[in-house]
């Protein structure tokens, strides 16, 4: 922490101590005029929790001072008790503390907490005079977080200068304060209201954090869920934003009380199936120019009495078209393929590389893997089910990871909720097999089921899903709905997850329901982007990485940095930054950015 603050949380903390506890030595000294005060005082100074701030350095979560005040019972036992019983029986009773003063009198404690208050004249107020000098007030931190736009879900709560939950748990090691400090006071003589300040120990405060979440982006989602569950009398909805290239979460909300983005799972449905069909196109058990015939209804396994419909007859269909029209025929037919030339095993480990069943170890506490069985445990269907987003289940923020890896031309980010890390990604498909599933899924969104998704401003892509949830294992046309997608199509820049709990309005298909919500958000962000296109902190050096050639110059020209003075090589988005981001003493050197 800076000079600054330390200073001013010294000074209050002094004045508070001695406005507090040394006026009670005066009353002392009033009664006995041989009453002195040892030549060193020593004020404890807490040690501050980080600080959590968003993406722009906005406060999330700070911690505050409260006055705590604590009854010497030592002390006051070595008074005339017989004198102080009735002052002592107002004080617990002011304090509400459910106690007599016979408890106290007999008890073995050394101190007892009476409460505490946002401020020392409150708890003065509480005390009669004549206990002044058996009580002592402390300054304790107490954590103060906002809960506007669902944010507080994701940082969780402090209990005992410990995180419970979020951010605040998942990073408890480094947001704690480290060690109190002491401020060492000179008094000469009597107790003076002028005392010396002898020494000073700083206290180590805990780290700061600056999360990925941009309160803008927070704000505008949130408000958007807000209404589409009013307008589709849902049990719940959630949605989440992450950059494309870099897995940052912009924005992460829900309508839940609790963090159901990485604590709940659902099943994807159809949503599914641009993964499977990348999966049979990189293995190579189907191509691109293949087709397949839908009559309305296939029976994935001769033996088993189990009958998958369409909703339409879809006839003979390509691979993309199979796709765009959320074809369950065709790509039961594609799974069987996987299952016959590959084996179940290789199919779930292709799955594994996509990231189901494994945590994400985004930066939030308690999150679960999902639901993945191995197939040692699948029955003779669930190939065919798996394929078709039934019988996985798949926590909201892992499922976008994995979904990301299309828009991502290939490759796997890891989600991450803080700001300040490298970008962690590992390639599982082919740009070339990438490719074909974008294109697809673009025209999902211009012919397919998703096209109340689109956006006359920026092209879309995305896929729709729609699960039959079973109620005691049996259908109760109780629907999950999702939609995923990305923009621009073209070059994404965000990847964007709607989920709806049982839509009960009348309309429950994710295209009816799930895309509109979905094309709300994106003309918000739009609109956001358009008003403030990149917000930075002039003063370090910016975190360039994963950004565009053309966003990271602007950026650097915004903070004054001469385009003379900016060297790079490579294509694609900065990989690699000098200086590196937060450096104060960037001005006077070159700038070089390494794309890739």
């Amino acid at each position: 922490m800076g000079n600054k603050l330390v200073s001013n949380r010294l000074k209050f903390l002094i004045f508070t101590f001695l406005f507090f506890s040394v006026g009670s030595f005066v009353l002392l000294s009033l009664r006995s005029s041989h009453f002195r005060v040892g030549p060193v005082w020593t004020i404890r100074i807490p040690a501050s929790r980080g600080k959590i701030l968003d993406a722009q350095g906005r406060l999330c979560a700070y911690d505050g001072f409260v006055s705590v005040a604590y009854l010497d019972i030592d002390y006051l036992k070595s008074a005339n008790l017989d004198r102080l019983k009735p002052h002592l029986e107002l004080l617990l009773k002011n304090f509400n503390v459910g106690k007599t003063a016979q408890d106290v009198f007999a008890s073995r404690q050394r101190f007892l907490r009476l409460g505490e208050a946002t401020s020392r004249d409150e708890i003065l107020r509480l005390i009669p005079t004549e206990l002044l000098p058996y009580v002592s007030i402390e300054l304790e931190p107490r954590r103060k977080r906002f809960t506007d736009f669902g944010i507080d879900k994701i940082l969780g709560t402090v209990i005992g200068n410990r995180g419970v939950g979020g951010v605040e748990e998942a990073l408890d090691s480094q947001l704690r304060g480290k060690k109190d400090g002491r401020a060492f006071l000179r008094f000469s003589g009597f107790v003076t209201l002028s005392p010396k300040l002898e020494s000073l120990r700083e206290p180590i405060d805990g780290k700061d954090i600056r999360l990925t979440i941009d309160m803008e982006f927070q704000r505008t989602c949130y408000e958007e869920i807000l209404k589409a569950r009013e307008q589709n009398q849902a049990v719940s909805v959630g949605a989440i934003v992450m950059e494309t290239k870099t897995g940052r979460i912009r924005a992460m909300v829900t309508t839940r009380s609790w963090n159901d983005a990485v604590l709940g799972y659902f099943e994807p449905g159809s949503s599914l199936k641009p993964i499977v069909y990348a999966i049979a196109l990189e293995s190579g058990v189907i191509s691109g120019e293949e087709t397949f015939n839908c009559t309305g209804q296939i029976k994935p396994v001769p033996e088993v009495d189990v009958v998958v419909r369409d909703i339409d007859v879809h006839g003979v269909v390509s691979v993309s078209e199979a796709l765009i029209h959320s074809c369950n025929s065709a790509t039961i037919m594609i799974a069987k393929r996987i299952k016959e030339q590959l084996g179940d095993e290789v199919y779930y480990e292709w799955l594994k590389r996509f990231g189901f069943g494994e945590k994400t170890n985004i930066e939030i506490a308690g999150e679960i893997p999902g639901v993945l069985r191995k197939p040692s445990q699948w029955s003779k269907i669930d190939f065919a089910m798996v394929s078709i987003g039934q019988g996985i289940g798949t926590p909201p923020v892992q499922f976008l990871a994995a979904f990301n890896v299309l828009a991502n031309s290939g490759k796997y980010v890891k989600p991450t909720i803080v700001e300040g890390g490298s970008v962690e990604e590992k390639r599982v498909i082919s740009e070339r097999t990438s490719d074909f599933i974008r294109k697809a899924l673009h025209r999902v969104v211009l012919e397919g089921t998703g096209k109340r998704a689109d956006v006359f401003e920026v092209s879309v892509a995305g896929k729709t899903g729609t699960a039959q949830k079973l109620v005691g294992g049996k259908d109760k046309d109780r629907y999950f709905s999702i939609f995923v997608g990305y923009f621009p199509a073209e070059d994404p820049l965000y990847t964007i997850l709607v989920y709806i709990d049982e839509p009960s309005a009348g309309a429950y298909l994710a295209g009816e329901v799930a895309a509109p919500v979905f094309a709300a958000i994106v003309k918000r962000i739009l609109q956001i982007r358009k008003e403030h296109p990149l917000k930075v902190v002039a003063t370090v050096m910016p975190d360039l990485r994963g950004l565009t050639l053309r966003d990271a110059l602007l950026i650097l020209e915004q903070i004054g940095i001469r385009k003379e003075d900016i060297r790079y090589e490579g294509v694609g988005t900065v990989k690699e930054q000098y200086p590196e981001p937060g450096a104060i003493d960037f001005r006077d050197k070159r700038i070089f950015l390494k794309l890739q």
